[in-house]
């Protein structure tokens, strides 16, 4: 899987410019573009809360230094937390979310091709069948209408034998 050069992270970008190989009868590439599409507007919104959270722990953080600065280090009080460590849990969990929602996304999608795979590889067999049969049925026919022209061809004969006779009996 190509990801971004930067990171060894998987990126919106990576999503968007992802080139599946095509094969007979493969995936609905308009399902899978929805999909993808829909992946990446989760990553957005996640990305845009741990933006948020990253904001919120700076602003933090800057208060904690100017706290430091102003005479001392001013702990929050005890019922509103640790706000940076509440901070960072909410990072951490908004990351495992991410996770989360990446490897679904990725079992999905290794689902629909699996099922994709599987109901082409039957039509194909149904199909190879169906190409038989077909096959029996032309060699059938091609055998009555040999059978077809004898008879005809026999019967033009016969004709032709009673015309003659038809003929000679009336010149005499």
């Amino acid at each position: 899987m190509l990801m971004n050069q930067g990171e060894n992270r998987l990126t919106i970008e990576d999503i968007e410019t992802k080139q599946f190989r095509l094969v007979a009868r493969g995936y609905e590439q308009r399902e899978v573009d929805e999909f993808l599409d829909c992946i990446c507007d989760e990553i957005e919104l996640l990305q845009g809360e741990v933006d948020d959270m990253k904001r919120k722990l700076r602003m933090a953080e800057a208060e904690n230094r100017k706290a430091e600065a102003a005479g001392g280090f001013v702990r929050p009080a005890a019922s509103e937390g640790n706000t940076e460590e509440s901070v960072r849990e909410i990072l951490e969990m908004a990351q495992r979310i991410k996770e989360q929602t990446i490897a679904d996304a990725q079992a999905k999608a290794d689902e629909i091709l699996e099922n994709a795979r599987n109901e082409a590889s039957a039509r194909i067999g149904g199909l190879e069948d169906e190409k038989i049969r077909l096959e029996n049925v032309i060699t059938a026919l091609k055998a009555t209408v040999s059978v077809m022209k004898e008879k005809i061809s026999e019967q033009i004969s016969l004709q032709q034998e009673l015309l003659n006779r038809l003929t000679l009996e009336d010149e005499e």
